[in-house]
């Protein structure tokens, strides 16, 4: 480590305050009047029903539907939510939002090019004839005798209908005949039990085995349905009502990642003194012990019945060797290895070849393995579903493991994927789109040359964090494999893949919390890995992430000469404003100063909203200087630092210039004239962010940090938003040691210590 580099610092939040801010309410003309709104509503209403009631009686519940409620696109905001016609505490006409997505309408050419795209949001709304009939009639009474909310509210609606057979059935390719499949229903209320009966009726008709049929349903609502099936189910179940999506749910074949061939040769097992009390948990296909490296430093639980798989098990012991040792290609077979920093627990979750594997068998079994094991804080998987993302339908694995981390406050790395090499079919792969858990890509070097391995799937991750993968570690390539302990000792595997580097990744976290006295949590170490990897990284690409695993895991618990990192980390009331002073030294006066940082909130999530997935988030706005303000007359604004020229701003007050507002020129955060739309595109609802600014110093007074802490959605908020913010200061021209006039100015700021022993770091890499 560089001996010029000190350790980060913490507790930045006792320096925090809460504040005030007023809202600006800049609504938007409505597109339609109501008379238009509300004959164009019955009429969609008229011609739902009628669909509904020629389907036959079994693609239909005999109480309860779901319609589909279309939002006008400038309408998509969470400000613009249609309260009047939904049920609350009290019932209105019947009709209950139960969760929503994206709808999307593609425009032509004459020539039948593509040239446009319309989305707004999409919400499924569950009724009956009843109180369809209620709202109708609401509908028809006189706008005058009409609250302003409900006219407001059916103007911003751009249609009411059915999910189309092409919005229910996705992620199919054009030669797919057969194979597993996972299904998700709407939640029900009257006809809860007749949905799943109906359901299971449909495809018993065609052929399926109910008995290898397996479904959950969590409190949040929605069934997650796991089958066998073939293009004969996707028929009998298109158009069926309760059904709100359907697509392929294979698990990745590990035989095609455990590509890797022998060498003859290997390092040295290390001395044995202890096991590391700090654990990653491996969830994977297995363990072969017999290689004295690894047997010491590994305990094994087989979590499913049935009889190991010999491949499976290669690959869940090529894991753990990733996890303890990283990639040996930096060792001679001369060498001899230092003892591991963490050891392993290895959760057998899989006993019959992977393709053939039910992905709800691993997932129930993870969910019991959390629980049971509160000493584990890091979990690896490298296995998950086949096939990219899908941004309208959340899978059932991404979501409990979410969830997991959520309620038990621990973390999942997560491999990417190994499919980047099919384009068109490249995107990130579930459950690596979870939005509290680290997705970890693979990087190779070859020549003295990083890229990012042809096989890594790439980003952009799923509404909630679109900027996936996090980062990327070694995974090695076809001219320069990771090099891993065999299950026998005296050999080495040199294979390829995402199953590879994220273990390491899983090590580097590990460590870094069970090491730090319980000072860094599971969202503070997602926080500092990506904040760490970013430090030599110039910004975010879809390939790589944020950056890449640094070799030395004491770079990730110390700043950089003439810097300073600081930790904050707390909790923030929904909707309120905290402000973060940034310590600062008046000293230094002249040069370019450096801003850097990362912040992360730990979210619930909605499954019955993949586009509001993310229901808690904050926005971070950078005050460089407290004592510039903007002043606004007209159409024109102007900025006048007022400490430095009082009589500035008396000129332009006594020439009608007003101060635009209490709070100093903010040169970051989101502005209150972006469209929703803008907004989301600006990752406003991400778990996650990272940024930069450059100032120079003499610009720089009393800077600080106001957090907006938001929330979203009816279904899972919370009262206060958990967040961590990782910033670093560098005055790389400066003379002036940053570092020691913090620690002297702000005594409640504590130096992190990583107690890690004289062992080499497991996070080693090519």
């Amino acid at each position: 480590m560089n001996n010029k580099r000190r350790p980060i610092l913490y507790k930045g939040e006792l320096y925090s305050h809460s504040i005030t801010k007023r809202s600006s309410n800049f609504g938007k003309p409505l597109p339609i009047s109501f008379n238009e709104a509300k004959d164009k509503i019955i009429n969609d209403l008229d011609s739902a029903t009628e669909i509904l009631r020629q389907l036959p009686i079994n693609s239909r519940l005999p109480n309860e539907i779901v319609l589909c409620m279309r939002m006008h696109p400038d309408f998509s905001a969470k400000s613009y939510y249609p309260d009047s016609i939904f049920d609350g505490t009290t019932e209105r006409f019947g009709l209950q939002e139960i969760g929503s997505r994206i709808w999307r309408s593609e425009h032509y050419t004459e020539k039948n090019e593509k040239n446009d795209l319309t989305q707004g949001k999409l919400f499924f709304v569950r009724g009956t004839e009843v109180s369809i009939n209620k709202f109708k009639t609401q509908l028809n009474k006189p706008e005058d005798t009409q609250t302003k909310s409900f006219t407001e509210d059916v103007r911003k609606l751009m249609s009411i209908d059915l999910l189309s057979e092409k919005e229910q059935i996705g992620g199919f390719q054009d030669d797919w005949k057969s194979g597993r499949l996972e299904a998700v229903l709407h939640p029900f209320d009257i006809d809860k039990k007749a949905a799943m009966d109906q359901f299971l009726n449909l495809i018993k008709s065609v052929g399926v085995d109910l008995d290898q049929v397996r479904y959950k349903q969590y409190d949040e609502g929605i069934t997650f349905i796991s089958l066998m099936g073939n293009r004969d189910v996707l028929n009998i179940l298109a158009g069926f009502n309760p059904l709100r999506t359907i697509h392929p749910l294979n698990i990745r074949d590990l035989s095609k990642i455990n590509r890797g061939y022998l060498q003859n040769g290997a390092p040295t097992p290390p001395v044995f003194t202890i096991k590391p009390l700090v654990t990653v948990g491996v969830i994977d296909g297995g363990y072969t012990a017999g290689n004295p490296a690894l047997d010491p430093y590994v305990d094994y639980e087989e979590c499913v019945s049935g009889n190991e798989v010999d491949y499976l098990c290669d690959h869940g012991t090529q894991v753990a060797s990733a996890v303890l040792y990283g990639a040996l290609n930096k060792y001679k077979n001369s060498d001899q290895l230092p003892e591991p920093s963490v050891s392993v627990k290895v959760f057998r979750v899989l006993s019959v070849d992977s393709k053939d594997a039910d992905l709800y068998d691993v997932i129930d079994a993870i969910e019991k393995i959390v629980p049971s094991n509160d000493h584990i804080k890091v979990y690896n998987l490298s296995l998950g579903p086949e096939g990219q993302i899908l941004d309208d339908h959340i899978s059932r694995f991404t979501f409990a493991c979410d969830i997991l981390i959520q309620k038990h406050n621990i973390l999942f790395c997560t491999a990417v994927g190994n499919d980047g090499e099919i384009i068109g079919y490249n995107r990130i792969q579930a459950p690596s789109d979870m939005i509290n858990g680290l997705a970890i890509g693979a990087y190779s070097k070859f020549d003295d040359t990083i890229f990012r391995a042809p096989y890594s799937c790439i980003g952009p991750g799923r509404e909630g964090n679109k900027l996936k993968p996090d980062l990327s570690a070694f995974g090695g390539c076809d001219q320069n494999p990771i090099q891993l302990m065999n299950n026998i000792g005296g050999s080495r595997v040199l294979t390829q893949g995402t199953s590879f580097s994220s273990p390491i990744a899983s090590a580097t976290t590990s460590q870094l919390m069970g090491y730090s006295d319980n000072v860094i949590n599971a969202l503070i170490a997602r926080a500092l890995i990506i904040h760490g990897v970013s430090e030599k990284c110039v910004g975010y690409t879809n390939e790589i992430g944020h950056g890449i695993l640094l070799d030395d895991i004491q770079q990730f618990a110390t700043c950089p000469e003439k810097s300073y990192t600081l930790i904050y980390n707390g909790e923030i009331e929904s909707g309120k404003y905290i402000e973060l002073p940034i310590p600062w030294s008046e000293d230094i006066l002249t040069g370019n100063i450096i801003f850097r940082w990362t912040a992360a909130v730990l979210t619930n999530v909605d499954p019955q909203s993949p586009d509001d997935y993310s229901t808690s988030s904050i926005v971070t706005s950078f005050y460089p200087n407290s004592s510039k303000f903007a002043f606004k007359k007209g159409n024109k604004i102007k900025q006048v630092d007022i400490s430095v020229d009082p009589a500035k701003v008396q000129q332009l007050e006594a020439e009608g210039w007003a101060k635009l507002s209490t709070f100093p020129v903010s040169e970051s955060g989101k502005t209150p004239f972006q469209t929703e739309n803008d907004l989301r595109s600006d990752f406003k609802w991400d778990s996650l962010e990272s940024k930069r600014k450059n100032k120079r110093a003499e610009n720089i007074k009393k800077p600080m940090f106001h957090i907006h802490a938001l929330q979203r959605g009816r279904r899972k908020n919370s009262k206060k938003v958990k967040y961590a913010l990782i910033l670093t200061v560098i005055s790389p021209k400066s003379s002036v040691d940053l570092y020691s006039k913090i620690i002297n100015q702000y005594n409640a700021l504590v130096p992190v210590k990583l107690e890690i022993t004289a062992r080499a770091s497991a996070s080693a890499s090519a």
